[in-house]
C-alpha cells in the first residue's frame, strides 16, 4: 500500500467479450463514474492471457497481472478485452487469476459485429486472405458456444449480459444497470453525455455482403442465436435486423434484408 492508500490486487472486473459490439465506447463511457479505473496503462484491451495459448500462464505472471490494477479504496478497477471469451482457453485462466472478479459480456448483432471486424482485421495489414478473415469473424459470432464454455469454467461468478443495440436505444438505463452490477453508487456522478462518439466507425468500410455469403453465415449463426436468446432473458434477438425472425419463432427463415 502506497501513501495514499493505494493497493494492487486480482481486478474487480473483467470484460471478456464481444469484439467490433461497442466495447471500447461502454469501457470509456463507464471510467467517466469516479469509482471506476483503468489498468495502470491507461489501456482498455490487456490481452494478457493470450500467450498463453502457447505457454503455461505461472505464479508470476498472476502477480503481474495484478500489478496492472492500482486503486484507492472505494474503487473498482478491471480491463476489458474482448477476445477473451473466444479464446477457450483463458476463461479457465481467468478463474485462476481472478476468481472473484465480475464479467461483462456485451453482444451485438452477429452480422453486423462480422462487418464490422472484418474490415478493421483487413485494415491492420496483416496480409491475410480475406476468406480467412471472414472464417475467424464468423466463429466469433458463436455467442451460445462461446457464453456456455465460459459459465462451465465459472458457474457461480457474476457475469452481465449487456445487448449493444440496447445501451444505444436506452443508454442511461443500461449505464445505471452496469453501475449497479460493478457494486459502485450509480448516483455518484453526473450522467455521461451518451452522445459522444462510440468508437471508431467502419461504417464507410464495410461491405455489402451478397446473398450466399450472407444467407451462408445466417445459416450457420442462426442457431447460435437462438440459443443464446433461450439461455439470457436479456438478449432480444427482435433488435438484430438480421436475426429478428428467431425472436418471432419463425419456423422457417425469413427473407433477410
Amino acid at each position: 500500500m502506497t501513501d495514499d492508500g493505494t493497493t494492487t490486487g486480482p481486478p474487480d472486473f473483467i470484460g471478456v467479450g464481444t469484439q467490433r459490439s461497442g466495447t471500447t465506447w461502454w469501457f470509456r463511457t463507464i471510467l467517466q463514474h469516479p469509482a471506476i479505473c483503468a489498468p495502470q496503462s491507461g489501456s482498455k484491451e490487456l490481452h494478457f492471457f493470450r500467450r498463453f495459448g502457447a505457454e503455461q500462464m505461472g505464479r508470476r505472471d498472476i502477480a503481474r497481472y495484478h500489478e496492472k490494477f492500482p486503486r484507492r479504496p472505494g474503487e473498482v478497477a478491471g480491463e476489458w478485452t474482448p477476445r477473451y471469451m473466444h479464446d477457450f482457453w483463458t476463461p479457465r485462466l481467468l478463474r485462476r487469476a481472478a476468481p472473484d472478479a465480475k464479467l461483462l459480456v456485451m453482444f451485438r448483432d452477429p452480422m453486423e459485429r462480422l462487418r464490422s471486424g472484418v474490415p478493421k482485421e483487413l485494415d491492420r495489414g496483416l496480409h491475410q486472405l480475406i476468406e480467412d478473415v471472414t472464417a475467424d469473424a464468423v466463429e466469433r459470432g458463436r455467442y451460445a458456444t462461446q457464453l456456455r464454455h465460459l459459465r462451465e469454467e465459472h458457474p457461480d461468478a457474476e457475469v452481465l449480459i449487456i445487448q449493444y443495440e440496447k445501451c444505444v436505444a436506452e443508454p442511461a438505463e443500461q449505464y445505471r444497470r452496469t453501475l449497479e452490477f460493478l457494486g459502485v453508487d450509480p448516483d455518484a456522478a453526473e450522467l455521461p453525455d451518451f452522445s459522444a462518439r462510440r468508437g471508431k466507425s467502419q461504417a464507410s468500410n464495410k461491405r455489402e455482403l451478397w446473398p450466399d455469403l450472407r444467407d451462408a453465415i445466417a445459416d450457420v449463426l442462426e442457431e447460435e442465436v437462438a440459443e443464446l436468446a433461450a439461455m439470457e432473458d436479456e438478449i432480444d434477438a427482435s433488435l438484430w435486423r438480421n436475426f429478428a425472425h428467431v425472436a418471432r419463432g419463425a419456423g422457417q427463415h425469413a427473407v433477410r434484408p
